[in-house]
């Protein structure tokens, strides 16, 4: 029998999105906190955008953008060792903001455990989570989270874009939990795209319980 979620004990709202710019390929470098070269780490429009985001989330720094509230739990991959997973990409594009709002970055799920990941948060989490992943693996997180009927989520994130938010919103009321899915473009920094990520007939998702 599947699990069925409390409305009650699941996050309010669960936003994912895609790790900052990184380098395009070997032998090119990013750079780490400390300024050291890094494969695994953002270029420095990547940490741009990190510390964008961290005032995008930031109460304080101004009212919240419409259809966005501040997270109170951060998630991002493991890779095993703690100190090999803040040099990692998806770590550092939330850094500054778990410094901000005093968050820790909660690791306890792998790229290849997204499953596991959607599962645990809507049985065992509450209020806002912001999860920062690895592109190619966000719509399996997304298709795994319970649904409202009929949604339509793109089954892949473009490999140039890192300038949107996927916002899973819970339905009120009694009953098993179940989101409504939607985009929003970061529009942070220059060049980033006003537009959301089509759901192409030909490659989208249509989650039913």
């Amino acid at each position: 029998m599947p699990y069925v979620y409390d409305v009650n004990v699941s996050p309010e709202v669960i936003y994912i999105i895609r790790h900052a710019e990184k380098p395009l390929k070997p032998p090119s470098s990013g750079v780490d906190f400390e300024g050291g070269q890094n494969e695994h780490s953002l270029l420095p429009r990547g940490w741009q955008r990190s510390g964008a985001l961290a005032a995008l989330f930031h109460p304080e720094f101004g009212p919240m953008r419409a259809g966005l509230r501040s997270p109170t739990v951060l998630v991002a991959p493991s890779w095993g060792h703690p100190g090999k997973t803040a040099a990692h990409r998806s770590y550092q594009t939330i850094q500054g903001l778990s410094e901000q709002l005093g968050l820790p970055v909660a690791t306890q799920f792998a790229q290849g455990q997204e499953q596991q990941l959607a599962d645990s948060l809507v049985r065992s989490s509450s209020g806002v989570v912001l999860i920062c992943w690895e592109h190619s693996h966000i719509p399996v997180i997304a298709s795994s989270l319970p649904v409202v009927d009929g949604t339509v989520i793109p089954r892949k994130w473009p490999g140039n874009r890192y300038d949107v938010i996927w916002s899973f919103t819970l339905v009120p009321g009694p009953g098993p939990a179940r989101y409504t899915f939607g985009q929003i473009p970061q529009q942070l920094l220059a060049g980033d795209a006003g537009s959301v990520i089509p759901a192409k007939l030909s490659g989208a998702a249509s989650r039913a319980p």
